[in-house]
């Protein structure tokens, strides 16, 4: 159990959850969609007595099952700048993932953190590091597990607890527990809402009014479709196989275009629905541009064949390399 979860648990009849779906959102199916999870809002009273010297920062994200049967965590840190109720931030504490079944958790804590000591300096670090991760998953996930390992040392050493904390549990639709769909998963530390719970413009709302308590909000986006489905990685291989192809190299361009092919039928960045249509897109685009050059990576998702368009019905990938 991660020390935020246990945190929750010990803290469960003082603090106060709830999971507001969006208004027609419908449970993920495995394989058939994305989530990313945000950090929308929140409030700490106690912020305003902390002066300059502290400031809160927030460590969590989502794992999930990828790359096989074991659990993946992917996880930031970073430093809200809030100190009124309902500041807007819209923070991504996740990248895109692919959603292939099993339980998805949701984990957010929240932690005073001072300038000079020694969990000020990791969230610093930290934070720059999260920056910069990108796809591959494989490696984001590598490098996120090592973040926490580092902040769990930190926090191991300084004993410092969250002043505030959420751990929410998905599964897929058809068993027991909530199932996964888009919405906001909101924590209070009070044992009961001032008021109904809603969302109003993307503010959290008690009874129509401001939240009076401390919260955290985390905005759980669901999605069909991959927003940036050419990774640079497949770019680069599709760039390369044309310009070979261009300087007449056509040995290369040819082995450049089916470990692209290969690359993207097999990626797990992507739900297998979303893979084959990039693998076509990359045979069609290379065979295509031949005589008329490189076609730049951001215009290429436009050219994406539809999920249900005829050419993908039955499409092997030997179909592609032949």
């Amino acid at each position: 159990m991660s020390r935020i979860s246990q945190w929750f648990s010990a803290r469960a009849e003082h603090t106060y959850l709830e999971f507001i779906p969006d208004p027609g959102s419908r449970p993920l199916l495995p394989r058939e969609g994305y989530l990313r999870a945000w950090l929308v809002e929140g409030f700490l009273e106690q912020r305003r007595s902390w002066g300059n010297e502290h400031y809160p920062a927030l460590h969590g994200g989502v794992t999930l099952t990828f790359l096989g049967a074991q659990p993946s965590s992917f996880t930031s840190v970073t430093a809200p700048s809030w100190s009124t109720p309902g500041v807007h931030l819209d923070l991504p504490i996740s990248p895109l993932l692919p959603y292939n079944g099993g339980v998805v958790s949701v984990e957010a804590g929240l932690y005073r953190v001072s300038q000079r000591g020694p969990l000020g300096a990791a969230v610093q670090v930290l934070g720059k590091i999260a920056a910069l991760v990108g796809p591959p998953l494989a490696t984001a996930a590598t490098i996120a597990e090592k973040m926490t390992q580092g902040m769990d040392a930190i926090l191991d050493s300084t004993g410092d607890e969250p002043r505030l904390g959420v751990h929410l549990s998905m599964v897929p639709p058809g068993g027991a527990g909530r199932p996964l769909q888009a919405g906001h998963v909101v924590v209070l530390d009070a044992p009961r809402p001032p008021g109904p719970l809603q969302v109003v413009d993307g503010r959290l709302r008690a009874g129509g009014e401001p939240v009076g308590v401390d919260y955290l909000m985390i905005r759980l986006e669901c999605r069909q479709e991959h927003d940036s489905p050419i990774t640079p990685d497949l770019a680069q291989l599709m760039r390369r196989a044309i310009e070979d192809g261009l300087r007449g190299d056509l040995d290369s361009m040819d082995a450049r275009r089916k470990e692209a092919i290969i690359r993207a039928w097999t990626c797990p960045d992507l739900v297998p629905k979303d893979a084959r249509r990039v693998a076509k897109l990359i045979h069609d685009e290379i065979d295509a541009a031949k005589p008329l050059g490189v076609v730049p990576a951001e215009k290429l998702a436009a050219r994406l064949p539809a999920r249900d368009a005829p050419a993908l019905k039955g499409l092997r990938l030997n179909d592609l390399l032949a």
